[in-house]
């Protein structure tokens, strides 16, 4: 990667975690959990009373209750034929539909394949053909004797996620079990969640990076309630959050499907001092300048860490020129200030 290439580690005290090591090269959690499917099994016994999610009509399900809908869901999914490793395509709105099938496909074995809420019926054919899903569920979901898969290792893929590339159509964005864990952990220690009972509104479509990943995993590991209140394909107005959760924490951040959703943070204490800054890298994330000004501090955004996906799905080409020495490449011109917090000078459009 030329002609220059700037690297920028570390960031705010305050977001730095001790369980972040430098291995190889990169940094990598310590002591993370084999898989997703056990992280969620852990947290469904430990909260089994608690509240674990409420839909738009208001009405509640427990853990145990979410957890035992999600075996028989996998159960059924068994009967089809889904096994270990297997792609399912999950593609609902907002709400216990979505909670049930996504869940049931991980305890399955299966690998959740999350399309774009902007798909069209001829787009999502493609994925379902793309992917080699066995399934796709939209309609009834499946119910059978109750199921869980053995688990998984950290390397093996546990999401896919496809989304829009530059130039138009979609990629599969690949995410191991160990960048989904790795997410999770950085987001449960950035903002702070702890287990005592967080409530998230979710405000972004559950097939996006920031629905699952950033919004939804983090809470369902920490015994939090989940509050679907975005459709699929529908963000719900940032001002209106505000309005009817005043005392709500908002944090703002930055991220992608190739970073887990996000990868930058700017909690509310640093926005007078950086006011146009989209947040710093935290959870292990490094980020780099790529660019003839790189050494002024301005370059196109490059970022590595533990929750950076390691391809994309079936497209070796746009592999070649996105991913590279464990970097990827975001596309942003952004400038990055000697504190180490990022300002977006230009998006690259999709």
């Amino acid at each position: 990667m030329s002609p220059a290439l700037v690297r920028f580690s570390g960031g705010a005290a305050w977001l730095r975690d001790e369980r972040v090591t430098r291995h190889a090269g990169v940094f990598r959690y310590e002591g993370l959990e084999p898989c997703l499917a056990e992280l969620l099994d852990r947290s469904a016994l430990r909260f089994a009373q608690r509240t674990a999610a409420v839909d738009r009509a208001g009405r509640g399900i427990t853990y145990r209750e979410l957890w035992a809908a999600a075996a028989r869901v996998a159960g059924g999914l068994l009967d089809q034929g889904v096994g270990p490793a297997d792609r399912v395509v999950v593609h609902y709105r907002n709400g216990f539909d979505w909670l049930h099938a996504f869940l049931g496909v991980v305890l399955a074995g299966g690998v959740p394949v999350l399309p774009d809420p902007t798909c069209s019926d001829a787009e999502l054919e493609w994925i379902v053909a793309d992917s080699g899903a066995i399934v796709m569920l939209d309609g009834k979901v499946p119910d059978g004797v109750a199921f869980l898969d053995g688990g998984a290792s950290p390397e093996e893929l546990a999401l896919l996620y496809y989304v829009r590339k530059c130039g138009g159509g979609l990629h599969g964005v690949e995410l191991t079990n160990e960048n989904i864990l790795s997410t999770i952990e950085a987001v449960v220690h950035a903002m702070d969640l702890g287990v005592g009972g967080v409530r998230t509104v979710i405000t972004a479509p559950l097939s996006t990076a920031v629905g699952c990943g950033v919004q939804l995993l983090p809470t369902l590991s920490v015994g939090g309630t989940v509050v679907a209140a975005g459709a699929r394909g529908i963000r719900v107005p940032w001002r209106h959050l505000r309005a009817s959760f005043p005392t709500a924490r908002c944090v703002r951040g930055w991220g992608v499907a190739e970073t887990g959703g996000i990868g930058l943070v700017l909690p509310i204490e640093a926005r007078q001092r950086h006011p146009r800054s989209i947040g710093i890298p935290f959870g292990g994330m490094e980020v780099a300048l790529l660019g003839p000004d790189a050494e002024r501090g301005v370059g196109e955004l490059l970022c590595r860490g533990p929750s950076v996906a390691r391809r994309y799905w079936n497209d070796p080409q746009g592999t070649a020129e996105t991913f590279g020495d464990g970097w990827f490449r975001t596309g942003d011109q952004v400038e990055i200030d000697e504190d180490g917090f990022v300002t977006q000078l230009a998006v690259r459009v999709s």
